[in-house]
């Protein structure tokens, strides 16, 4: 094999070395970029979880019978307001969430139980009163 040879099959075996790393380092960004867009999925989510959450805290320990509202500094930053106008049985709950200087704003029915609400991670209630509806405005 003469000399040229040797120089173009380096040559070509450096290339593809290259490209490979490139296309490894390449998959790794993305890799880490999608895991840190679920991480901030995540931690908005639980932060409009808490800002409903802490709403209905405060309407029940205050009796449930009149409409409250309040703002609250959030865990991580950013801030939330809530509004609870009552009607009876029942309760509209109005939530702006901002972080970062994005704001989300939230809307829910809060129901008054008379019997048993529902239980888990997911259900949203305090003493008697249970969010029965929700929508976040993306």
């Amino acid at each position: 094999m003469g000399s040229s040879s040797k120089v173009i099959l380096v040559g070509a075996m450096s290339l593809i070395v290259g490209v490979y790393a490139i296309s490894l380092k390449k998959a790794e960004a993305s890799g880490v970029e999608a895991a840190l867009k679920h991480v901030n999925r995540v931690q908005s989510e639980r932060l409009e979880d808490a800002a409903i959450r802490t709403a209905m805290f405060t309407f029940v320990k205050n009796g449930g019978k009149y409409s409250y509202y309040g703002t609250k500094l959030a865990l991580g930053g950013g801030t939330y307001s809530y509004l609870m106008i009552t009607h009876g049985t029942w309760a509209d709950l109005s939530v702006t969430v901002t972080k970062n200087g994005v704001k989300k704003n939230i809307t829910a029915r809060v129901d008054k139980r008379t019997t048993g609400v529902k239980k888990g991670a997911r259900s949203i209630h305090r003493g008697q009163w249970e969010v029965t509806k929700s929508f976040i405005e993306r």
